[in-house]
């Protein structure tokens, strides 16, 4: 294969996974309007959010098994088509349990498109060059929560609430016919290795048990902060929509940062992605020091939540792209990489439905406490893998 034609494939893989991003986003900067229009409060808010995360989480597990074996293009054409028609009839705001169930069909519609993209990167680069290629393939998370927070903020200023979701849906629908112009010729063997672990095995797996729990308390913070950000400026500093944007874009900016450094802090510690975890964690803890005690304007928040966002963005490479390329040989980085997503997007669906809950009653101060105290919890967690790693060596 050409080098142009690997761009070519990278670049459509790279848009496709940006714009369910972008289709995800928009529940975050339409949230104000939506309580404010009386569409959803903030427990209904919060319930979507964990909605979305919940079945996310179960479709990244059984959708990375079945990307193990079924065609990558069937996979992402058939998720983003399924996107596109969920938020297209969100749009419209139908009854909340409707939209709920909507919701949760993009939610699933969206997990079934990483494993596929690993895959396809697996396919047409060689192992090194593949590792290297992912680490650029994950900011595809901060490029579509930028673009996300631009478009959809735009969006509902010049054409309305509704429009938020309904150009999005068009978006990841032009996007599931690049997939198959670019994609339905890379040939990505079946996967039939002697070796390869069945999921109930992989759960038993040590250091795949041993992950989970830090992979759910990242989880915890990662959507939480997308999803309640704008909101949180609006309520706490009261500022409006517009003015909120500017202070919540430049947030997955510096997450968008924070991965585009990830190669460069894998290197740095000893190419050993549980030490970046490690690190990063212990930035979150410093990080949510001072928006716990309230101190500073939404300057000094947005410093701190842009801190914790990179870091979570940093765990998140580790834990859900590099460390399943551990088990590369037994062709079970697909697999891996959706009981991570599970672990991950259970945490953000616990919070989700819990924070929804607390935020209306308590503030958003018991929120960040409780991200402080699971980063001091999955420090000691991550540390014993890193000793594990110098033991096996």
């Amino acid at each position: 294969m050409t080098k142009r034609k690997q761009l070519l494939i990278f670049i459509a893989c790279y848009l496709a996974y940006t714009s369910i991003y972008i289709a995800r986003l928009n529940l975050t900067v339409a949230t104000p309007g939506l309580i404010l229009n009386g569409i959803a409060g903030n427990e209904q808010i919060g319930m979507l959010g964990g909605a979305f995360s919940v079945v996310y989480a179960i479709g990244r597990l059984i959708n990375g098994y079945i990307s193990d074996k079924k065609p990558p293009y069937v996979m992402i054409f058939s998720g983003l088509i399924l996107v596109s028609v969920s938020n297209i009839l969100v749009g419209f705001f139908p009854p909340f349990m409707a939209m709920i169930f909507l919701w949760s069909v993009n939610a699933y519609s969206q997990s079934m498109l990483w494993s596929s993209v690993l895959r396809i990167v697996g396919s047409i680069y060689d192992p090194k060059t593949a590792k290297k290629k992912t680490t650029y393939m994950v900011t595809t998370v901060a490029t579509g929560n930028i673009l996300g927070i631009i478009l959809s903020t735009t969006i509902i200023n010049k054409l309305g609430l509704s429009y938020a979701f309904i150009i999005p849906g068009i978006i990841t629908f032009v996007f599931a016919f690049l997939i198959i112009a670019t994609t339905k010729t890379v040939e990505c063997s079946v996967n039939v290795k002697s070796s390869h672990i069945s999921l109930f095995e992989l759960f038993k797996n040590k250091d795949i048990q041993t992950v989970l729990s830090p992979a759910f308390f990242h989880g915890v913070m990662k959507d939480n902060i997308s999803l309640w950000m704008t909101v949180y400026f609006v309520d706490k500093f009261s500022i409006n929509l517009t003015e909120s944007a500017y202070f919540v874009l430049f947030i997955p900016i510096i997450g968008f940062i924070g991965r585009m450094a990830y190669p460069m802090c894998y290197k740095f510690l000893g190419e050993n992605e549980h030490k970046v975890s490690v690190f990063s964690f212990i930035l979150c803890v410093l990080s949510c020091i001072p928006i716990t005690i309230g101190v500073g304007g939404p300057v000094a928040a947005v410093v701190c939540l842009s801190v914790i966002y990179a870091s979570v963005s940093i765990i998140n490479t580790s834990m859900l792209s590099i460390f399943p390329l551990r088990f590369l040989n037994t062709g079970n980085v697909a697999s891996v990489s959706g009981v991570m997503d599970l672990a991950t997007y259970c945490g953000a669906g616990a919070g989700s439905f819990i924070y929804g809950i607390v935020i209306k009653n308590f503030g958003y101060s018991p929120m960040f406490v409780s991200w402080m105290i699971i980063s001091i919890i999955s420090i000691p967690i991550i540390i014993r893998l890193v000793k594990n790693d110098k033991r096996a060596v």
